[in-house]
């Protein structure tokens, strides 16, 4: 029982750390390349809190893109080797 607590407050600590990740590198591309035209908050208190829309997400986007940009750089470091 105690290996299934760890294996899954490890799950729960990993998964936020790889979103907040994901979402920060997003939301940065998004940042540069719109220069500064794009913002979107980057503190993970603001990553977490519910939207005031119900049923929209606005941190979909620079984390789709973060997720993407990881994916392509690592296809480019396989396609490299």
């Amino acid at each position: 029982m105690f290996a299934l607590a760890a294996e899954l407050l490890f799950w729960v600590i990993w998964e936020f750390v790889l979103s907040y990740l994901f979402y920060f590198t997003g939301a940065l591309l998004l940042y540069l390349f719109s220069l500064g035209s794009v913002n979107y908050p980057l503190s993970p208190t603001r990553f977490l809190a519910r939207s005031k829309i119900k049923g929209r997400r606005g941190s979909d986007k620079p984390f789709l893109l973060g997720f993407a940009f990881y994916i392509g750089l690592f296809a480019l470091a396989v396609w490299m080797y």
